[in-house]
Parts: C-alpha cells; sequence; structure tokens
C-alpha cells in the first residue's frame, strides 16, 4: 500500500510527461494537487482487499472477493478528497490485480517473483465476479471519465444503461467477461487480463534507466515516453483517432532514441513534444495508468530507490 501511495504520487508529479498533468501542466478539471490528494485516500481502499487476499493465500486458495468493491471504493474516495476530475479510476482498476498478485507471490511462493506475479495476476482476474463487475460499472460512471464511448450490439451492457446492473446479473457477466471486452482497445484493461505484462515491462524499463542515470525522475519520464512508443493509448484514441495515436508513438519513439544518443538534446525534443501534446489536449492517461503501476512495482522490489 505504501509503495502505491509514493507511486501515484512520483507518476503525477513526474516532469515533463508528454501531454499528462505534473508539475508545470494542469487541465482544466485536473492539476497536480488533485492526484496528490486522490493517491493517500484512494489507496487506503486496498487494505481490506488485500486483508481478503491474505486470508485466501493462508488458505491456499487463489480467489480474492471485493476487487470490484475496492474500485468503486477507490473512485469514491478520492472524489471526497477533491474537485477534479477522474484522476485513478485506471490505476485503481490495475492495483486492484497487481496488489493481490504481489501478495499472493510473497506467501505462497515465499518469495517475490515477477513471472509468479504475472501468473496470479491472470488467476485472480479470472475469477472475479458478477458483483465485481457491478461495482466496476458504478465506479466508471462516478468516476465520469469523459473519453468513453457509448457500447451498442455488445457482450456487455453499456455503462450508461440504466439497468446495466440487472443486464450484467441476467447474463453472468463478470469482471473479467467487462475487461477482456474492453482490452482490444484500452491498454489498462489489457495488462489486467493478459498478467500486467505492460506494467510488467515498465518495471524492466524503469529498473533498466534507474541503473543508467541514478535518477528517480529521469527514469519515470524515460519509462513513460518507452510505453508510449510501444502502446496505442485509449485516451488518445478515443478523443483523436489512431492516425494521432500513431503519430504520438512515433514520435515518443523518435524521442528516445534521440535521447539515448544525446541526453541533452534529446530532452529539448521531449519538452517541445510535452508542450504539443498539452496545447492540443492530447493526454495519454492510460499509459501514465501503467507506468504508475511499474513504479509500484519497482518500489516495492527496491528496483528504484528515492
Amino acid at each position: 500500500m505504501t509503495a502505491s501511495t509514493i507511486a501515484l504520487i512520483l507518476e503525477a508529479s513526474a516532469t515533463p510527461k508528454p501531454g499528462n498533468v505534473h508539475k508545470y501542466h494542469s487541465y482544466e478539471d485536473m492539476g497536480l494537487e488533485h492526484f496528490i490528494a486522490a493517491s493517500p485516500a484512494s489507496t487506503w481502499c486496498f487494505r481490506k482487499l488485500l486483508l481478503a487476499a491474505l486470508n485466501s493465500a493462508l488458505r491456499n486458495e487463489i480467489c480474492v472477493p471485493g476487487i470490484g468493491e475496492a474500485i468503486l471504493c477507490s473512485v469514491r474516495a478520492s472524489k471526497k478528497w477533491h474537485r477534479g476530475g477522474n484522476v485513478n479510476l485506471g490505476t485503481s482498476t490495475i492495483f486492484s490485480i497487481m496488489l493481490p498478485s504481489i501478495l499472493f507471490s510473497n506467501i505462497m511462493e515465499k518469495s517475490f517473483s515477477v513471472r509468479k506475479v504475472c501468473f496470479y495476476a491472470k488467476e485472480i482476474v479470472s475469477k472475479t465476479t458478477v458483483n465485481d463487475a457491478v461495482n466496476y460499472y458504478k465506479a466508471i460512471r462516478i468516476a465520469s471519465p469523459r473519453y468513453l464511448g457509448r457500447v451498442a450490439n455488445a457482450p456487455i451492457p453499456d455503462v450508461f444503461d440504466e439497468r446495466f446492473e440487472e443486464k450484467i446479473r441476467k447474463g453472468n457477466i463478470t469482471l473479467y467477461h467487462v475487461l477482456e471486452y474492453a482490452s482490444k482497445e484500452d491498454v489498462v484493461s489489457r495488462t489486467c487480463v493478459n498478467g500486467l505484462k505492460e506494467a510488467i515491462e515498465g518495471y524492466n524499463y524503469l529498473g533498466k534507466y534507474f541503473e543508467k542515470y541514478n535518477d528517480v525522475n529521469m527514469s519515470i519520464v524515460l519509462t513513460y515516453v518507452k510505453l508510449l512508443s510501444l502502446y496505442d493509448d485509449f485516451l488518445v484514441l478515443r478523443k483523436h483517432g489512431k492516425h494521432v495515436s500513431e503519430y504520438v508513438k512515433r514520435r515518443a519513439s523518435e524521442i528516445i532514441n534521440a535521447i539515448e544518443a544525446n541526453v541533452e538534446k534529446g530532452f529539448n525534443l521531449l519538452k517541445q513534444f510535452d508542450n504539443e501534446l498539452f496545447e492540443r489536449k492530447i493526454n495519454p492517461g492510460s499509459i501514465a495508468d501503467i507506468t504508475a503501476a511499474s513504479i509500484a512495482l519497482a518500489l516495492f522490489t527496491g528496483v528504484i530507490k528515492i
């Protein structure tokens, strides 16, 4: 929980992360102070979830009741402490799978293993329930992210459908079904159903960059840009389309290469890219969520040290 709380603050304050909120850039409905307020408020909600996971682990059962409830609690708690927009739906969703997975790895395997965290994450999400799905929908409705589109002719109900709970229960739709459907476009949902692949990839990059530069902020920024070069961001796709998303990935790749060739020149390009995305209101928030999860893993294992 401590690693997660710190990770959320470090990710939000890391500067400059192109298009994201950070020390020098705020959007009209969210600023750095909103992320800082949401961090301790929301991560406290995972205490109950981790206690449930601990009880299951001690019984040698891979089962975590209350995942959807933890996400809902996090979003509600965040909203209680700030007046901004959606700042933690994505991170709460990833953490609800990742934190129990870390605990299972430690308890059942007697030691931390990234490979085992991946295994337990897949097992945990596959056993989520209808109640988890209902609470997840409630969390989305409270967070009310602007980028969310409408769903029609799909195996899951539209989140804005007033009969969503009835349809989820009637169709026996679990949180896994919801995330698996969304994973076709959304990298946050994808990492939740594929064993935290993208978050672990970010964790590995964090270790590499921290070993090379011995600087936490720089390591986080470079990890974020690296992930941005590899994956389409759901928010960018929803708001700006595939063409813009491809441009962002391509430019991020060019900047990573430029930094590796010459740090000073590369960072000047990075700052220009950050200003460009901010002015165009292109905010790759999904990649930021993945980065926050990577930081939590890295802090927990001591791969990076503040």
